[in-house]
């Protein structure tokens, strides 16, 4: 910053001096990179087979997916803030008008009729992308929106996922052997799905609210001390 000289007193020339220097010092706070979210980071289920489903671009070119966790299994209320699903190869895949949502559901068992698992609460729209990449082992991150689905850890965890078009591959994930259940049909309008008495292995963050760093709050304080 440069170095402002010695003040002369006269009327009006301190005050739009200070005025410049608290003004820079804000803006330089707010411009300051937002804090990364924190919380509990929840892994549900368990390694039991590679399945393909959702991310299953060889026997279709569109899917319709729906999957259910149950609360104890999750047990913290907060922001849902990332979902990642684990890879069980090293194979890649790109599929095409990816959306996420969420949503809470009083079902214990998913049934063939879609829209009957939302068992009357509204899913949110937690990602929409025009293509998402997926490569590599291990975990990959949905990236879905922070701060959008407020899980309550009253009833149980739905997530649907729809996609419409693809490079043609299958990217394999671990489904769990825990008695969760999964419906999917290869169509993303489609009104029923066949239901899968298995379940998906996942990784959610739920975590607080993305703020300031305190470290950027503190600098603005200091100005009124």
């Amino acid at each position: 910053m440069r170095r402002i000289g010695p003040i002369k007193y006269k009327k009006g020339i301190v005050t739009k001096r200070i005025e410049i220097l608290t003004g820079a010092v804000v803006a330089a706070a707010i411009l300051t990179p937002a804090a990364s979210a924190s919380g509990k980071v929840v892994v549900i289920g368990t390694r039991a087979a590679g399945d393909a489903a959702p991310w299953r671009g060889a026997s279709g070119d569109a899917i319709r997916f729906q999957c259910l966790w149950f609360q104890r299994d999750i047990n913290c209320a907060g922001n849902v803030n990332a979902v990642e699903f684990e890879k069980s190869s090293s194979a890649s895949g790109r599929f095409l008008s990816v959306r996420v949502w969420l949503c809470h559901t009083n079902k214990a068992a998913l049934e063939a009729t879609f829209n009957n698992n939302y068992t009357g609460y509204t899913p949110v729209d937690v990602l929409n992308m025009r293509s998402i990449g997926l490569s590599g082992t291990g975990w990959f991150d949905l990236r879905i929106n922070s701060n959008r689905f407020d899980y309550d850890n009253k009833r149980n965890l739905l997530m649907e996922i729809r996609w419409n078009g693809d490079d043609g591959y299958d990217v394999a994930c671990w489904r769990s052997s825990q008695p969760y259940s999964r419906c999917y049909a290869y169509d993303d309008n489609a009104s029923q799905g066949t239901v899968y008495n298995n379940g998906q292995r996942i990784r959610l963050t739920i975590g607080t609210m993305i703020g300031l760093e305190a470290t950027s709050l503190g600098r603005v304080k200091t100005l009124f001390k």
